[in-house]
């Protein structure tokens, strides 16, 4: 690579930690400091894409390193990404700058198909869309490998060993393919979509159906037109998952869905009761500066159990559900884990309306949820998740309706805002909260030369000002979640939706200690970039 890495030792020593991991078959755990390595060394993405390249056979001889790089690229990918969607255009100039290195390594035969097939996987695991240079690499490699159509000639029999090989479960063959051909021209994508929903195979079909939650809206429309084409022969499990997603689209694709369902209905297709499903435990952990929320539910299988799991963030950004596992095996992975987010046990309640607000945001933001998220539903035996976001003023107002008048008083709300940086509750989680966009950025620049209480001051009355309803909702949200926790553990829910109050009031920040803490973080966070 052409690249210089500072940190190229750092890179190797957790790749080979995790690699021992892996080798061991358990999950990989982000630990405190390789998050910190991850966030602070955005241009060892290179460095990871070469350790991969250099060990995943058959060029190299080690895949449980390689893989430990590729854990490593991903997790990289994901800070850049964040970063990216706050506005900095310098993380996105190297997500670019990235896709081109491996489109120029792929152009001249220093990695194969198959390892560009891994970096498409790594790119939509940190849901980053593949850029046009990365996909015309990708598709001279088909070419390359003679070919030059997405499937064989023979679709039925491609298809008919796809789904061989994921045991006919739909999911997984839907799953597969979004990973592997995540870097593949959309054309491609959509001929195969369709070539699933046409084969006359139910499987296949079942899961055509499952490309109506494609991220790609052509893929989508394409799957809408041929499943349409096949709805009378659609089973009643198809139509009741077509059901059930049907407005988790957004609101000008739901006429397609409709068709389909008429059509089917019509030629006498019942719709399937949902599977017997369920949650033992339920859990969530609380919401980072970032908005980013876990969701981890346990559910029976058998003698088994299945462990799901949701992460919020703007909306549904993954969803997943594992194989079954024991008891034991799950216990083991989760006491391993080593989370060092706090998490409560949440209700049934609490989980539908967290999951009905995000579905709502992806809804306005023209996006549909993940595919994982039907897959969860159908674990715990049906969930009508409608998209219905959390209104500010009106949650808010439930909640100020349940705390005590005492508590409500001037001298009582005073004193909250006064001591608010120290309410029970919020200790870790609070480090992640400090404000990180490129007005912040400048801000910053523009202050250096201040003395603190100064640059404190004025961060308060403008950059963070401008954000006060975010951190309202933010604080709104981490109140409905320390709700959740029974009475005795004193969790100051209270407390917290009476910051949140002040501050969609348009309480001057000055008096709230909370988000002077903010101010102060986001300082020494910056600073510690400038200096790095």
């Amino acid at each position: 690579m052409s690249q210089a890495h500072s940190k190229l030792s750092l890179t190797d020593h957790y790749a080979r930690k995790l690699a021992v991991t892996l080798a061991k078959g358990q999950p990989p755990v982000r630990s405190p400091d390789l998050d910190q390595y991850l966030q602070s060394s955005p241009r060892e993405i290179f460095a990871a894409f070469a350790g991969a390249a250099c060990h995943m056979p058959p060029a190299g001889e080690n895949e449980a390193l390689a893989f430990g790089y590729l854990f490593l690229m991903v997790g990289l990918l994901e800070h850049l990404r964040y970063r990216t969607d706050s506005g900095h255009t310098d993380a996105a100039k190297l997500i670019a700058e990235f896709q081109a290195e491996v489109a120029a390594q792929a152009e001249a035969g220093r990695i194969d198909g198959p390892m560009l097939a891994y970096v498409g996987g790594a790119l939509h695991q940190a849901k980053i869309p593949a850029s046009p240079v990365l996909i015309a690499a990708s598709e001279k490699q088909h070419v390359n490998d003679d070919k030059s159509e997405p499937l064989p000639a023979d679709i039925r029999a491609a298809l008919s060993g796809f789904l061989e090989a994921c045991s006919g479960n739909p999911f997984e063959l839907v799953g597969s393919f979004l990973e592997v051909g995540h870097a593949l021209p959309v054309k491609a994508r959509c001929t195969f979509a369709a070539g699933l929903a046409l084969s006359g195979m139910p499987d296949a079909l079942a899961a055509a159906v499952l490309f109506l939650l494609d991220p790609e809206p052509a893929v989508r429309a394409t799957a809408s037109e041929t499943v349409a084409q096949a709805a009378s022969t659609l089973s009643p499990t198809d139509l009741r998952r077509l059901i059930a997603i049907r407005n988790w689209r957004p609101k000008k694709e739901r006429g397609k869905v409709d068709a389909i369902i008429r059509r089917a209905r019509a030629a006498g297709v019942d719709c399937a009761q949902w599977p017997t499903g369920g949650a033992e435990t339920m859990s969530a952990t609380a919401i980072d500066g970032s908005g980013a929320q876990a969701v981890l539910l346990v559910s029976p299988a058998g003698r088994k159990k299945v462990v799901s799991s949701v992460l919020t963030k703007g909306g549904i950004a993954d969803a997943w559900s594992n194989e079954p596992e024991t008891r034991r095996k799950i216990e083991a992975a989760l006491a391993g884990s080593n989370l060092d987010t706090p998490m409560l046990a949440i209700s049934r309640s609490y989980l539908d309306r967290v999951m009905a607000h995000n579905l709502a945001l992806d809804i306005d933001a023209g996006d549909v949820p993940p595919l994982g998220l039907l897959q969860v539903a159908e674990t715990l035996g049906g969930a009508d998740w409608q998209p219905a976001r959390m209104k500010l003023n009106d949650t808010l107002a439930g909640l100020i309706a349940e705390i005590p008048e005492a508590m409500l008083k001037p001298a009582a709300i005073a004193k909250v805002l006064q001591t608010s940086s120290g309410l029970a509750g919020l200790d870790p989680i609070q480090e992640s909260w400090f404000e990180d966009d490129p007005d912040i950025a400048r801000t910053m620049s523009s202050g250096r030369g201040r003395n603190r209480p100064k640059l404190v001051a004025y961060l308060l009355q403008s950059a963070i000002a401008r954000h006060r309803n975010r951190w309202a909702e933010l604080f709104l949200r981490m109140a409905l979640w320390m709700r959740e926790a029974p009475p005795e553990t004193g969790l100051s829910w209270c407390e917290l939706a009476i910051v949140a109050k002040a501050l969609a009031e348009g309480r001057d920040m000055g008096e709230i200690r909370l988000m002077r803490d903010i101010a102060l973080r986001t300082i020494a966070v910056h600073a510690d970039r400038a200096h790095a």
